[in-house]
């Protein structure tokens, strides 16, 4: 009598699961095809150092709806001594609504030293439709 119970009680658990699942709500209407850019890009210079930033994750103490100070990790290509690589920067940052100012520093897994850096980027945004 139990199994029977149990039985019936797993057949109406997964009835329910698979029945709360469906969805009965009207078809909307698909939006128009959107192309455009989202993060931050930026550059930065050093001693015979060049790099290109994008924006990555960070930490930041946002001060008002204009003004945010903090902390980031930068996804980066970088130029040293005429040699390309590709590097994850940490930097301390401000920004200034779609401005950013940063200090990135890059770390040489070769020689142990940081690379400093000092640049300026762009915070791209998706606009908002109405």
């Amino acid at each position: 009598m139990t199994k029977k119970i149990t039985c019936c009680l797993l057949f109406l658990m997964l009835y329910s699961t698979i029945s709360m699942g469906q969805d009965t709500t009207s078809v909307k209407n698909k939006s128009k095809f959107d192309v455009g850019l989202e993060g931050m890009l930026g550059f930065s210079v050093g001693k015979n150092f060049y790099s290109m930033n994008v924006g990555g994750p960070g930490l930041y103490l946002r001060i008002n709806n204009d003004w945010k100070i903090g902390i980031g990790a930068l996804p980066s290509i970088f130029l040293l001594n005429g040699k390309l690589g590709a590097r994850l920067g940490v930097s301390p940052r401000v920004d200034y609504k779609n401005f950013v100012i940063m200090a990135p520093f890059f770390h040489r897994d070769v020689t142990g030293e940081w690379i400093p850096s000092f640049g300026l980027g762009y915070k791209f945004h998706k606009k908002k439709s109405h």
